[in-house]
């Protein structure tokens, strides 16, 4: 049985996953809009990724366990039944010292997968409009993750640091779907070389924010519409 909660987005929000400004920013127009013709386009690409989308995501709270207080402490999270240990410096940072943090993960499910793998086909143009599609859906359902958990656990949280980001290795993945119980939660599943199935998914942990200081300010992981994410560490360990 799956270990968190588990959410499947209801069908009229679908339509809120397709952020055209989240898209260019993924097709490397930044701020700016694409021209008249090629907006007609991505629209039409997003009317046909609509039906296969399938968006859905789970997250349950765990407890931190730390063994030494430096950068090469130990750190854990614990699941209940088992204890996963969190390897590299950056996953320690990002959870800074609270004892909770939430195991997430999501996914635009198999059939994303399908439609880009048959536009590679027929059209590149559209295989990559759609996939840029695809990456600001994510994005979007990420958000929707962390709403969630704010509102059904009282708390304020950061934003889900994924697995494969700088030093938080994809060798990860399997031992975390197995505590999460991803497989039977969202049909969500790695192969040998750690690549998740579907691929349009994103697993970690989201950090809690209560007691930091007032106005503080941090990164929301909104990679896409970032100014800086060719510069940033976590937009490109994440790519």
């Amino acid at each position: 049985m799956p270990k968190g909660q588990v959410v499947q987005l209801a069908p009229e929000k679908y339509g809120g996953l397709m952020d055209e400004q989240e898209t260019a920013a993924y097709l490397g127009y930044g701020k700016q809009l694409p021209d008249a013709d090629m907006l007609t386009q991505l629209r039409h690409c997003a009317d046909m990724l609509l039906p296969a989308l399938s968006p859905r995501y789970m997250f349950v709270p765990v407890r931190l366990l730390r063994e030494g207080a430096d950068a090469q402490g130990t750190l854990a999270a614990d699941f209940g039944a088992e204890k996963l240990v969190l390897p590299g410096k950056a996953i320690r940072a990002h959870l800074g010292e609270t004892g909770l943090a939430v195991a997430a993960c999501l996914t635009l499910g198999e059939a994303v997968d399908e439609r880009i793998d048959k536009l590679q086909k027929e059209s590149m143009l559209d295989a990559l409009l759609t996939d840029a599609l695809a990456n600001a859906a994510v994005e979007r359902l990420r958000m929707e993750l962390e709403q969630d958990v704010k509102e059904t656990l009282g708390l304020a949280v950061g934003w889900l640091f994924g697995i494969g980001y700088e030093d938080f290795p994809l060798t990860l993945q399997h031992d975390f779907l197995r505590c999460m119980a991803a497989k039977e939660g969202i049909g969500l599943s790695v192969n040998g070389q750690g690549i998740l199935s579907p691929l349009k998914s994103v697993t970690g942990f989201l950090d809690i924010r209560d007691g930091f200081q007032k106005g503080e300010k941090r990164c929301d992981g909104r990679c896409g519409m970032c100014q800086k994410r060719e510069e940033c560490r976590f937009f490109k360990g994440a790519r």
